[in-house]
């Protein structure tokens, strides 16, 4: 009977690792799951996973080593359900993208916090190697410790640590190319004159190309006066390397356990023919290199210390004086007949419109940041069971800083406009000049983070009732530089858990926290929470069905807070802003002044959230396992400025208040299937989706003549602008050139046929702001989902991991989409423009050169579906047999190709819904090795 009754337990151990796993076959090597296979990171602790109640969910850094992203962010892409990536600029070095748990419950500050090792630190630029497990805590019962912190959701990283068996060494080298995915194209000199010829016709204005300067274009013979510069194949490079080498140590004994690791990354950027050595100009670059150390001492039988230690160097290279961002737009807006590249006499070519791409990157100097960041952690753990059985106390300190230092070389470039005189000659006109590179070192950004933090735990069991508690006091400085004040947070936490008959689970968890950034009486919350857990498999009625899987049902219902949604310190006092002045006397002397800023609000407080989440979990025969959470949030106290004035002679606006109301509600779910992974042909299939709406109850928005201009009762971040109606005709104007009797006439300026056409919302016979309505949806997303495949047949491995959004909106604008605006350029989109002949078919309103204030406003006409589904990760292995790596003393070694962000499918050509604007999205394939010793 023993011996059954522990079968079954091995059994629901085994089920509820798959449920809350997502990875189906396990790396080899050991991991701190090995250890504690029934236990995950909760906050401030590890949890039996039968007894978590809280919505979490986690992933684990050999998942996110699958894809090989510069930083780990970039890798987080679908792989924790919950978690919404929004991909920004892919830059080396300033690629990291913006996270959020389970969307948007706020229309201010809306970014979630993130922990390592138990304290509130960066992890974008770790080392996917140095990473055991990162878990997302969804819910108010999961981020109930973090009280006025947590309302956005918290993101736990763990870091590897040392286990007590034989030292395991691993090595792993990746070396790879990247190439952008989607880089837009403007149309060559041959197609921009003649168009542009179109448009000038189009605004009545005399031709700028004749028939002979169209024809150079077109047979390229001319290349000074004629030229047709592809600006792109200038400036940007086909493929650029990526390198990453990691080198870690783990093992230990029964006296000291540790993980050390180094790890080295270089990513190159996209720019051709600069300088390697970086003396004269610089490609972007970014290098980093990873350090850590994690030691556990047992000191003692009763008293055992930690001391992790993990640092950066991070070195990056750009362009000095412009931002990559615009330097992609210089290449959409400089037309390719602007001028040549360099002119006969080998200088810069140019034009007092226009700046040189190719001299922008060349000939500037270069811009170098030289990033220190560094986290100490040092903890002591006292078991008192002498005293209580059960019973244990924990200290730690931790210590994190950063430090950003640069380098700027600056230099100037001349450039050459070229032209002919009245017999013929080139004549050359010097604009700007040639400077030497002129150093200027200082310092950037810089901060550092320091961290007291005790607590007591609890664990004890007595027959069928286990009883686990905590409480904790935790103090959290943090200075930035330049601030005197530094933001300082006191939180008193503390939670309880009770299981009976390995069952029932009940928790409560809670937290008083304050913080100095509001005033005295009310700087300290309560944020409780309550959860249930209720494992059902472990009933009679369905223990039979699920004997070799599990069934848990979870809920959860607490309060959480937000500190960070004011948008400044101490907005409870009076600012006032040196500004303007006085003369005085008969010398007229000026005297400086000062205004006063917003009224304070003494009554200021955080923003408040009331969450409910109800979850499942289960596994079934293990093979299937399924996982959903269902979830409504309440977000109120968002601070707002109230609607009203203030009279003018009181010279202040109105003070934020706590009045306003959001709510979002939503779902998470996986479904996966794992076959038998003792046959030689195994294969695995798991999908993940959330969904989540939101909706502003309350934002005290001014009063609106029309109910549909309200913001509130949509979503937060929802578009407004006009609604298309196709393009005006000939027939909709008299012969004078005036629309006719009952057309709605816009307020934007004179139009003509060609150019688009507005719906009247509110029938006044007028196009203008009062015709705005909701169009479209906002750019986060309210479906994102995922696919993961994995093969395996002897050695060889495949898999597959997509990811996609839907229900999302984008906006196109600027120089690569508005033809000739502001002396931009012209991309193929402008090709379906509308003309007489094609009135019936045309997808772009007419072409102009004139500032079209009608044409280029916010509207439906240039939003379009945001949604895609991407091949985020492949990744073809090879592992080595035991048989043959056993002979040169390996204890694993395999080698692998992998691509990432290989193909997308959407509604944008040439284009990625992810990366309209700035350092386009980039595609990567690799190949490496990884061996252990």
């Amino acid at each position: 009977m023993k011996r059954k009754k522990y079968a079954m337990n091995i059994r629901r151990n085994a089920a509820v690792l798959a449920i809350c796993s997502m990875s189906a076959f396990p790396a080899a090597g050991h991991s701190q799951a090995t250890a504690a296979a029934d236990s995950i990171p909760v906050a401030y602790g590890m949890q039996p996973r039968e007894k978590v109640t809280a919505a979490i969910a986690t992933t684990t850094g050999n998942e996110l080593s699958k894809t090989f992203a510069p930083s780990l962010s970039n890798t987080l892409y679908g792989r924790i359900p919950g978690l919404i990536v929004m991909q920004g600029s892919s830059e080396p070095g300033y690629d990291a993208p913006s996270l959020y748990a389970r969307g948007v419950s706020s229309f201010r500050d809306g970014s979630l916090i993130t922990i390592v090792d138990g304290f509130e630190s960066p992890f974008d630029q770790l080392a996917p190697e140095e990473v055991e497990s990162i878990s997302l805590l969804k819910d108010a019962a999961a981020v109930a410790l973090y009280g006025m912190r947590g309302a956005n959701g918290v993101l736990l990283v763990t870091t590897k640590k040392g286990y007590e068996g034989k030292t395991q060494i691993n090595f792993s080298a990746q070396t790879g190319w990247q190439q952008f995915t989607d880089l837009q194209q403007p149309l060559g000199a041959y197609d921009y004159a003649r168009l542009y010829n179109e448009a000038l016709a189009n605004d009545n204005k005399p031709l700028r190309y004749t028939d002979a300067d169209l024809e150079a274009y077109r047979l390229g013979n001319d290349p000074y006066f004629h030229p047709d510069v592809n600006w792109n194949k200038e400036v940007l490079r086909n493929t650029t390397p990526i390198r990453n080498f990691n080198l870690n140590f783990r093992g230990g004994g029964k006296g000291i356990r540790f993980f050390v690791l180094l790890n080295a990354l270089t990513n190159d950027g996209m720019y051709r023919n600069t300088d390697p050595k970086r003396k004269e100009n610089t490609n972007a670059r970014f290098l980093r290199y990873n350090f850590r150390t994690n030691v556990d001492i047992a000191v003692t039988k009763r008293l055992t210390a930690a001391l992790y230690m993990g640092g950066r160097i991070e070195d990056r290279s750009s362009l000095n004086g412009t931002t990559a961002a615009e330097l992609f737009d210089m290449l959409m807006q400089t037309p390719p007949n602007a001028f040549p590249v360099y002119t006969p006499q080998m200088e810069y070519g140019g034009s007092s419109l226009y700046k040189n791409p190719v001299a922008t990157v060349l000939s500037t100097g270069m811009y170098n940041n030289n990033n220190r960041n560094f986290q100490g952690i040092f903890s002591l753990r006292h078991e008192l069971d002498f005293l209580l059985p059960g019973l244990r106390a924990e200290g730690a300190v931790a210590f994190s800083n950063f430090f950003a230092g640069t380098s700027i070389q600056n230099r100037t470039y001349a450039m050459q406009s070229m032209s002919r005189d009245a017999n013929g000659d080139t004549v050359y006109t010097t604009i700007g000049q040639h400077t030497p590179l002129t150093p200027a070192e200082g310092y950037g950004d810089q901060w550092r983070r320091s961290n007291v933090r005790f607590s007591l735990n609890y664990d004890r069991s007595s027959g069928p009732h286990e009883i686990s508690a905590l409480l904790m006091y935790l103090q959290d400085k943090y200075v930035i530089g330049g601030n005197n004040v530094p933001f300082a947070y006191l939180n008193y936490a503390g939670r309880a858990t009770y299981t009976y008959r390995k069952k029932y689970t009940a928790e409560l968890a809670a937290s008083v926290m304050g913080t100095d950034n509001f005033p005295v009486g009310e700087r300290f919350g309560l944020f409780p929470a309550l959860s249930l857990g209720w494992i059902l498999s472990e009933e009679p009625f369905l223990h039979t069905f699920f004997r070799d899987g599990f069934l848990k049902l979870r809920a959860s219902y607490g309060k959480s807070g937000n500190d960070q949604a004011g948008g400044q310190r101490f907005i409870y006092d009076q600012y006032y802003f040196m500004q303007g002045g006085y003369n005085f006397g008969n010398a007229n002397n000026s005297a400086g002044g000062m205004v006063e800023g917003s009224l304070a609000n003494p009554g200021i407080t955080w923003e408040r959230k009331r969450t409910a989440n109800i979850g499942l979990d289960a596994l079934f025969r293990n093979k299937w396992n399924f996982s959903l959470d269902v979830f409504t949030e309440n977000r109120y106290g968002i601070p707002v400025t109230p609607d009203g004035t203030v009279p003018a002679f009181l010279g202040a606006a109105l003070p934020l208040l706590n009045i306003g109301e959001v709510r979002n509600t939503g779902f998470d779910a996986v479904l996966g299937y794992q076959s038998d992974p003792s046959k030689t042909f195994r294969y695995f299939f798991e999908g993940m989706v959330m969904f989540s709406r939101n909706r502003i109850l309350e934002m005290s928005e001014a009063a609106r003549p029309y109910e549909y201009l309200r913001q509130t009762g949509h979503a937060a971040g929802q578009p407004f602008g006009l609604e298309a109606d196709g393009f005006y005709l000939p027939g909709d104007f008299d012969a004078n050139g005036q629309l006719k009797a009952g057309i709605p006439f816009p307020q934007f300026g004179q139009v003509r046929p060609g150019d688009i056409r507005y719906k009247d919302q509110n029938n006044d016979d007028m196009i203008d702001e009062f015709d705005h309505k909701p169009i479209g949806k906002p750019v986060m997303p309210e479906w994102t989902y995922s696919f993961k495949a994995r093969l395996s047949w002897r050695q060889f491995d495949l898999e597959a991991f997509f990811q996609g959004v839907a229900n999302r909106s984008v906006y196109l604008n600027g120089p690569a989409v508005w033809a000739f605006q502001q002396n931009a350029g012209i991309m193929p989109l402008a090709l379906g423009r509308w003309t007489p002949e094609t009135a019936a078919t045309a997808t772009y309103p007419r072409l102009t050169t004139s500032a079209n204030d009608n044409n280029y406003r916010l509207s439906d006409f240039w939003q379009r579906n945001g949604g895609f589904l991407k091949l985020r990760a492949l990744e073809i292995k090879y592992t080595l047999p035991a048989s043959l790596i056993s002979r040169i003393k390996l204890e694993h070694a395999a080698v692998f190709v992998s691509g990432n962000n290989l193909f997308s499918l959407d509604d944008l050509p040439d284009m990625d819904p992810e990366a309209l604007t700035g350092y386009p999205s980039l595609r990567t394939i690799s190949t490496g090795i990884r061996v252990g010793f």
